[in-house]
């Protein structure tokens, strides 16, 4: 099977990294060790032998060497599964045209027939939406892909120092837009409470 990995590379200038054993939520992780990147026990705990790993690395232009990249190569190499890292490279900006190249550059390294994974901590505040659309675009355009979990990890801080790092499961979020467009498709007076039903199938309306 093909697992297709992504995440973005913070600048070494603007975020020193720090490796965390962040406590998952809303999902069950069985790899233990403290790491910078939340996707990395994300793709310990879901390749298996013989699959196809390709890890995305999302970052912006600053400086032709980044330490961050290469401490996230040492957490994938440390892991001792074969895998195919693509960096991606984007010029430093959030101007219209900088985010509809990142979304191409995305895309264009998308592949069909695969598991998506995706980690949303890092990168610009802009870079979540744009790689939504991005993974929409994998499960609505691409063939046989499924988009198998997105993740976001919080780090809890007191008096500067921090006391909790745990890494929640967001792909609920991931699946509003299709509940909405399934409200907006179908012949209901209602619209609303179907969302409603959509959102909380155990609840009565």
């Amino acid at each position: 099977m093909k697992r297709i990995y992504i995440t973005a590379i913070p600048l070494d200038s603007n975020f020193a990294i720090t490796p965390y054993a962040a406590e998952p939520v809303n999902y069950t992780q069985t790899a233990t060790q403290p790491t910078c990147y939340p996707i990395t026990p994300i793709l310990a705990d879901t390749a298996h032998d013989g699959d196809e790993i390709k890890v995305i690395a999302v970052r912006q232009v600053n400086s032709p060497h980044s330490e961050n990249l290469e401490v996230f190569r040492r957490e994938l190499d440390s892991l001792g599964k074969p895998y195919t890292l693509i960096d991606l490279t984007t010029p430093e900006n959030q101007q219209r045209d900088g985010l509809l190249t990142l979304f191409e550059a995305l895309t264009d390294a998308m592949e069909g027939d695969a598991c998506y994974y995706a980690d949303a901590t890092f990168g610009t505040k802009t870079y979540p939406l744009v790689l939504s659309s991005a993974l929409h675009y994998a499960e609505k355009i691409l063939d046989d892909t499924e988009v198998c979990g997105i993740y976001y990890r919080e780090l809890t801080r007191e008096s500067g120092q921090v006391k909790a790092a745990r890494q929640y499961d967001i792909s609920t979020l991931f699946t509003l837009d299709g509940i909405i467009d399934m409200a907006a498709d179908a012949e209901l007076t209602d619209k609303k409470a179907f969302i409603k039903l959509m959102l909380h199938p155990d609840r009565e309306v």
